[in-house]
This record gives structure tokens, C-alpha cells and sequence, in this order.
């Protein structure tokens, strides 16, 4: 038998969860690149600060979506593998963490596994957090055999995916002369400077989805922290110049993501857009909804565990 993991980032449900999150979240070396006692204290400092504004965010957006959404592909996954297979998932700052679900793939008598990191294009902070902690368990567990997919942007079953959904929301909206607009998450400049592909392979990506389409694009960046340097051009920006620019109808579609999380519900719908149609001469702007456990989706990760 055949280990598939699906790992994600995690999520808080209660405010409580939340703090230890945070914690867990800012104690990672890719997070904050300092020394073990600097990364402890800010760890320490930055989860006890923010924990209860961050769950004000998750309470409006109704709890976090990624545990629930990330099940669902694993149930609808495994449906469609033949028992030969067994699909678990695992989260980097929350439970089952990568190593507990490892850990039951051994307990099952499962060695070899087929690791999935849910962010279709890679960074040093989310496929390189999910190698380091692959990497811990193997260090101690030696007899697994994985593979881990670094990244799968460039595979036809994810264009399709979101040529499919933004198609459907054009025609729902009954939208003219769409551009589209392509949001993902920002990542400090420092990672692109010591060779983190993420800008790329964003870029890749907006290109092959909007090719496929016939659409004129941009790529923007959203959620960038407030200290230091972090990759553009901002969201906001973009929509500035893209209205001074004459185009009419925009539709955001949150590239770096395969489910809804804050930054889809929050900062993209509550105070993205918002900002957006308070815009002067913009007509139509809305975003594009990640489905949860998309056919198109789920027969692109049957692709990637059967070859």
C-alpha cells in the first residue's frame, strides 16, 4: 500500500488554537530567519500581540476553511484511488502535523508516501517549511521512501481547474471585456534575492491560465507584512493604475491558493474589493470563489500520485 499526505498550512478553531498557531507559525526558521533564542522570544512576543485581533478575522469569516476544504479533497481523493492507497493529511502549525501523520502511515505499515504540499507554486516559506519537516521525520525514521511534489503550476489539470472557474464566474457576472487580475500571496525580497522561484512560477502560471483563456492579464501581490522589504506591485496599486488605464471590468483570481482562507474571505472580499469599487471607473470588480474539492482539482492530484 501507498501513502498519499496532502499537507497544508493549518488553521486555528478556537480563539486559544489561535495562540498556539501563531506560535507555531512564527517559531519556523523559514517564517523568521533568526537564530533558535531570537526566533523563541519574537515567537513569543508576536503570538501573545496578535492572537486576538487575527481571531477577530477568523470570527468574521465564519472559522478558518482550510482544515474542513483540505479534508474534503482528501475524502474525494481517495475515492477516486483504489484501495491500494490510503490519504491522510497533515498541516505544518497545526495537528496532525507532518510527522504524526507519517508516523500513522507506519503504524499502518506504510512506507512509501507521496507528499503533497497544497501551494501550486513553491516558496523557501511553504514547500521549503514542508521539506525541513519531512526531513526531521526522516532523519529519525529512515525507512520511509517519499516523494514530495515540489510544485504543480505548470500541469494542465491546474490551468483547466482555474480556467474553468473564472470562465464560469465571466459568464455568471455576464462580464463583456473581463482583465484579469491575478493576486498571490507576497513573500519577503530577501527570499527572491538568495533564489526562492515563487515570483516566476507565479508569473508562469498567470501567463499559462490566461493564455488559455485569451485574456489580458496582470499579477499583483497581497498581504505583505509591515516590516522590511516584501515583493510587488500591491494589489491596491495595481488597481490604481489599472483604472487610470481604462479597463472597466475586473476579476481577482487568488492564484497562489487552492482554498478559501483569510486572505481569500478577508483580505481579499473585505477589504480588496471594497477598495476596488470605491475606485472611480471601474464598472464591475469581483473574485474569483475557490470551490472545495473540485473534480478538475482532485483528478490533477489522482495525476500526481499514479505517476
Amino acid at each position: 500500500m501507498t501513502g498519499v499526505l496532502l499537507v497544508n498550512m493549518g488553521g486555528a478553531r478556537t480563539e486559544k488554537e489561535m495562540k498556539s498557531f501563531l506560535s507555531s507559525m512564527f517559531m519556523d526558521p523559514r517564517i523568521l530567519p533568526f537564530g533558535n533564542t531570537v526566533r523563541k522570544m519574537l515567537s513569543f512576543i508576536i503570538s501573545n500581540s496578535r492572537y486576538k485581533k487575527s481571531w477577530k478575522k477568523y470570527e468574521l469569516i465564519g472559522g478558518t476553511p482550510i482544515i474542513d476544504a483540505t479534508f474534503k479533497s482528501v475524502k474525494s481523493l481517495q475515492a477516486e484511488l483504489n484501495p491500494d492507497y490510503k490519504v491522510r493529511m497533515a498541516f505544518s502549525y497545526s495537528s496532525p502535523t507532518i510527522e504524526e501523520s507519517l508516523l500513522s502511515f507506519k503504524n499502518d505499515g506504510i512506507s512509501k508516501v507521496t507528499i503533497i504540499p497544497m501551494y501550486p507554486q513553491s516558496s523557501f516559506s511553504t514547500t521549503g517549511s514542508v521539506l525541513d519537516d519531512i526531513q526531521r521525520v526522516m532523519n529519525k525514521e529512515e525507512s520511509f521512501d517519499i516523494h514530495l511534489e515540489k510544485c504543480f503550476y505548470q500541469h494542465d489539470g491546474f490551468v483547466n481547474f482555474w480556467a474553468n472557474i473564472i470562465t464560469a464566474h465571466i459568464q455568471h457576472n455576464r462580464l463583456k471585456y473581463p482583465f484579469l487580475l491575478f493576486s498571490a500571496h507576497s513573500i519577503p525580497e530577501y527570499m527572491v534575492r538568495n533564489g526562492d522561484t515563487y515570483p516566476r512560477e507565479i508569473r508562469e502560471s498567470a501567463t499559462l491560465i490566461s493564455r488559455k483563456l485569451g485574456l489580458d492579464y496582470e499579477v499583483a501581490y497581497q498581504s505583505g507584512m509591515r516590516s522590511g522589504k516584501w515583493i510587488g506591485p500591491d494589489v491596491k496599486v495595481s488597481l490604481k493604475i489599472l483604472a487610470k488605464a481604462g479597463k472597466k471590468e475586473i476579476v481577482i483570481i487568488p492564484i497562489s491558493f487552492v482554498n478559501e482562507n483569510l486572505e481569500t474571505l478577508y483580505d481579499l472580499d473585505q477589504v480588496i474589493v471594497p477598495f476596488a469599487i470605491a475606485e472611480p471607473g471601474f464598472t464591475h470588480v469581483s473574485r474569483v470563489i475557490i470551490p472545495e474539492a473540485d473534480q478538475t482539482f482532485i483528478r490533477l492530484l489522482e495525476d500526481i500520485v499514479r505517476k
